[in-house]
């Protein structure tokens, strides 16, 4: 508590945002088709790169939680720690602070020089806790506490080794009898203050809540506290059960969740849009999970339409997963069997990016085929001693090949060939032999001419 009451006298006193606005840089926009990204000049490759990142997060949370808040939201890049410590003074007394959530602008915020080090799935991780933040506000009014805000925001991050590190603090917390009853770690500060314990703590808990109750109940939870005068009384009107009825459940099943469970992956939300939502975004599988769920609770005609989609989705992606794999090990007629296969499903649920690369594909396979004929064709040229014909197959052959990036039917070409210089060796090794033999052969029978026609 001391620490956090640090801390909020050096906010009161440090220099407000609107002093320090000149020192700040002007920013340029890179949009993409839910975010606003903002950064200053210079950071161009940065923006680039969050932006290959923003849509897919967006379409991935938002498919968790089964909410999504109207785009467009604003990411900015702050490409020094000075930069970022004007807007979150916090980040230069506490150390690991490399991000943060202006709920109430819809903003997250970035400092990039933090993040030198990190792994991809990490700075992925980033967007999506700081997405949550804004979403959970949202849904809450506002009104969600620390506690699970942290929990729900590390509960759509994607596992990565800081996540084992976690769960080994929550494990020692466990084993010691450490851990901070829910009334305790919902107090002001208390997970800020021991973040070691109240991080991986608060994960767990809303993790439990989810994985035992389902999204839809969470979600109820977090509307509830929009008017509920605590988060107990929300628990209570979202669950039907008592807060303390409910840790003693979570701490029931913490040791096995410890142990394995926490690997789980999210599942998309049970409700319709949800699950339109994953499959909007090519999440096929999840949105099937999800829909064949939402169906054994109660039974709809709609969710039994998305579920056909879903499923055609997964074929689909089957088919063209089975066409890379045959095509980088050069089957190509398998592969374009595949891209036949899958072209019109996609067509059917109307994802042109993935016709588009399914099209690339296919015109991959017909190259593949035609290289591998031109072989075939070269061989039986060969056969026939129709040289000339032969060696221009081979070389449009190695061609394509080489296009392709095949190494193994342009060692089949380089091999094919070899075999053509060697047969044209051998061919004009005999041509010499049958020369010198009629040389001689002419030679002899010239001298034994001359002898019969000398006088005696």
């Amino acid at each position: 508590m001391r620490r956090l009451l640090c801390l909020l006298l050096i906010l009161l006193v440090w220099p407000r945002p609107a002093l320090a606005q000149a020192e700040l840089p002007q920013w340029l926009e890179r949009k993409t088709t839910y975010i606003s990204i903002l950064y200053p000049q210079g950071s161009e490759a940065e923006a680039e790169r969050y932006a290959g990142y923003s849509d897919p997060i967006y379409e991935e949370v938002t498919a968790i939680i089964g909410y999504r808040p109207a785009p467009p939201l604003t990411l900015r890049i702050y490409p020094t720690k000075e930069l970022y410590q004007q807007v979150n003074p916090a980040a230069r007394y506490l150390e690991g602070i490399v991000a943060h959530a202006h709920t109430g602008r819809r903003e997250i915020s970035i400092a990039v020089q933090q993040t030198i080090g990190m792994s991809d799935e990490e700075l992925r991780n980033n967007v999506r806790h700081e997405l949550m933040h804004i979403i959970a506000a949202e849904l809450s009014d506002g009104r969600l506490s620390t506690m699970w805000q942290e929990g729900i925001a590390q509960y759509v991050e994607v596992p990565t080794s800081q996540s084992g590190y976690k769960i080994a603090l929550l494990k020692q917390a466990l084993e010691n009898n450490q851990l901070a009853p829910w009334r305790t770690l919902d107090s002001a500060g208390a997970v800020y203050d021991n973040p070691a314990l109240g991080y991986p703590q608060s994960w767990s808990m809303v993790s439990f809540l989810i994985q035992r109750y389902g999204m839809a109940r969470f979600l109820a939870f977090l509307e509830a506290l929009r008017t509920a005068s605590g988060y107990r009384s929300a628990l209570s009107q979202a669950y039907s059960l008592s807060a303390e009825s409910l840790e003693s459940e979570w701490l029931a099943q913490l040791p096995t969740w410890i142990d394995g469970g926490w690997k789980q992956a999210p599942s998309v939300a049970f409700d319709q849009a949800s699950i339109e939502t994953a499959i909007a975004a090519g999440q096929y599988s999840e949105a099937l999970a999800a829909a064949e769920t939402a169906l054994t609770i109660k039974d709809d005609p709609a969710i039994a339409a998305l579920r056909e989609q879903a499923r055609k989705g997964v074929q689909a992606e089957d088919a063209a997963a089975a066409a890379r794999v045959a095509l980088l090990e050069g089957r190509y007629a398998e592969a374009k069997t595949s891209i036949e296969q899958a072209l019109p499903l996609f067509a059917d649920l109307a994802q042109i990016e993935r016709q588009k690369v399914l099209n690339d594909y296919l015109q991959r396979a017909e190259q593949g085929l035609k290289a591998q004929q031109l072989l075939e064709t070269a061989r039986r040229d060969l056969n026939g001693i129709r040289i000339v014909a032969a060696r221009k197959n081979i070389e449009q052959a190695a061609n394509l090949f080489s296009q392709l990036g095949d190494s193994n039917g342009r060692n089949q070409a380089a091999e094919l060939l070899k075999s053509l210089n060697l047969r044209l060796k051998i061919v004009g090794i005999g041509l010499i032999i049958l020369v010198g033999l009629g040389l001689a052969w002419n030679i002899d029978r010239r001298r034994a001419m001359r002898k019969r026609m000398l006088p005696l």
